[in-house]
């Protein structure tokens, strides 16, 4: 029984951490493509390629069977860690400067010399130097030794840390209005979340994690669940800098980004691990299902985010006009460029034509300089001797075989 559920809380949390990277992966392209010309997003996107480093390195890890793999894929996990100090330093410079507290020199230059430091340790990291060999049987999971200098690393990962956090602070405290210090207070809570979920602290060993690997499996899942969610929070607060557009635009498209990202290809996932883990039982066979399935939850999940975007931006987003909002998300619909009417006047005249028969149509716009052709059909066009209004109706009259009534 309780094997069953460590084995349970295992999977779950490989699942977890794979989607971590995703989330990781995806934040990233948001930052790059939306808001990468700000300094404080810039920082943050290093802090994410960390994560996602880690989370990668440790979803591959988890999977491989190979002794040899499955130490090079935890070497490439801490190249992650080891550059996650300085990034974080790198964050906590560049958001106190937006708080009217730019560096002097001193805390560039301390950037600067540390993602010097953490190069070295990387140079290093191919050695046993920084870390030891895998070990591979010992509960309650593999990891790399530790040697005499992951101890040195551990108090320079931990005191850049340290100092990131009291600048997060130091720019908490010369925030003045109260939205600047709402934003900030999630990124001060979001920030534990590249700390909770990158350092190998199974590194340094512990009897209680040996001997009772149910509650070590229970702490790494609930981890990696707020590691999800903070994440998502950091990077929601970091969202909103460098960018010119209203809290709502920046809410909707951070949303839909989620959404069709992260959550989609977290579904997938999941999905698929249940049928590769739990099909043969029920007679599927992997290589056919797997592609259906992911195809389908694809296109599923696809068309249920387009369908379901309008209800959840009007729900969370409204900001108290729900009417005001739905009249916005329909202006894209409702206004037309020159092109798109005669785009729709041509279908228009072209379901005319077929209907009644007729090889040529026009339609022509009246105004106070006169007649203007706004769109022909046909191969001939016999209605170029129009030119003044009463040439119009003329050529009305003598096309429909009646009277036409002329009207000021």
């Amino acid at each position: 029984m309780v094997q069953g559920i460590i084995d349970a809380l295992r999977g779950l949390n490989d699942l977890l951490t794979a989607g971590i990277a995703i989330t990781a992966f995806s934040l990233l392209l948001y930052a790059l493509s939306f808001n990468l010309r700000d300094r404080v997003a810039r920082s943050f996107a290093i802090i994410l390629v960390c994560v996602a480093l880690v989370s990668v390195g440790d979803a591959i890890a988890s999977t491989t069977f190979s002794t040899s793999q499955l130490e090079f894929w935890m070497r490439v996990q801490w190249i992650g860690i080891i550059f996650l100090p300085p990034a974080y330093l790198h964050f906590s410079d560049a958001l106190l400067e937006t708080t009217g507290r730019p560096s002097r020199g001193r805390r560039r230059r301390l950037v600067w010399v540390m993602y010097l430091v953490s190069l070295g340790f990387v140079v290093l990291l191919p050695t046993d130097w920084l870390v030891g060999p895998v070990v591979v049987d010992v509960a309650p999971a593999p990891h790399l030794q530790r040697t005499s200098l992951t101890w040195f690393f551990a108090f320079y990962y931990l005191s850049a840390i340290a100092v990131s956090g009291f600048n997060l602070w130091r720019a908490y405290q010369r925030t003045v209005t109260r939205t600047s210090r709402r934003r900030m207070r999630y990124l001060l809570i979001g920030a534990l979340a590249p700390v909770l979920g990158s350092y190998p602290f199974l590194l340094f060993g512990s009897s209680l994690t040996v001997n009772h690997p149910l509650i070590f499996w229970t702490a790494a899942t609930v981890s990696n669940l707020l590691v999800s969610v903070l994440l998502v929070l950091m990077a929601y607060a970091v969202a909103f800098f460098g960018v010119s557009w209203p809290d709502r635009v920046v809410k909707r498209r951070l949303f839909k980004w989620l959404m069709r990202g992260p959550v989609t290809a977290s579904v997938i996932l999941a999905l698929i691990t249940v049928i590769t883990r739990y099909g043969g039982r029920f007679g599927l066979s992997n290589p056919v299902v797997v592609p259906i399935v992911t195809v389908t939850t694809l296109l599923i999940m696809e068309h249920l985010i387009t369908l379901v975007a309008p209800l959840w931006e009007r729900w969370l987003f409204h900001g108290g006009n729900p009417n005001k909002l739905q009249l916005i998300q329909s202006l894209e619909e409702r206004l037309l460029t020159t092109a798109d009417l005669k785009d729709f006047l041509e279908s228009v005249l072209a379901a005319l034509c077929d209907r009644l028969q007729v090889a040529n149509a026009f339609i022509v716009v009246l105004d106070t300089e006169g007649p203007e052709m706004l769109l022909t059909l046909g191969e001939e066009h016999p209605f170029e001797e129009i030119e003044t209004q009463a040439d119009l109706f003329n050529v009305v009259a003598k096309n429909g075989g009646g009277n036409v009534k002329r009207s000021g």
